[in-house]
């Protein structure tokens, strides 16, 4: 798994890539999340397109990740999964826990509403 940092019209945004399994990958993720929050940057829009394969410890972790941002004030959103990572979050009800959105710009956007 690599993650790609960048930002869009004041949202942070983290570009996600390979497979989400456990492991010592997973932490790159936390530690990434923990740094946003430390720099108070809690709107935050988690790419998916490019993740292949997402295993109940990668669920895990986004869900994790959705806790300590919603501590902190901050809202993550979810964007552009690929069918096989949307059928996972909708069997796991997990798409109604998390605003999933079609784009990266439809997430952007729905900071503004």
């Amino acid at each position: 798994m690599k993650i790609k940092r960048h930002e869009k019209d004041g949202v942070a945004i983290l570009e996600i890539s390979g497979e989400m399994y456990g492991g010592p990958d997973n932490m790159v993720l936390i530690d990434t999340i923990s740094e946003l929050v430390k720099e108070k940057k809690l709107d935050l829009v988690i790419d998916l397109s490019k993740v292949k394969w997402i295993s109940s410890t990668g669920l895990g972790i986004l869900v994790s990740a959705r806790s300590h941002y919603a501590k902190e004030g901050g809202v993550m959103k979810l964007c552009n999964p690929n069918d096989r990572v949307l059928g996972i979050l909708q069997v796991t009800r997990l798409n109604l826990i998390f605003d999933v959105l079609p784009s990266l710009d439809d997430a952007v956007a729905s900071f503004k509403k």
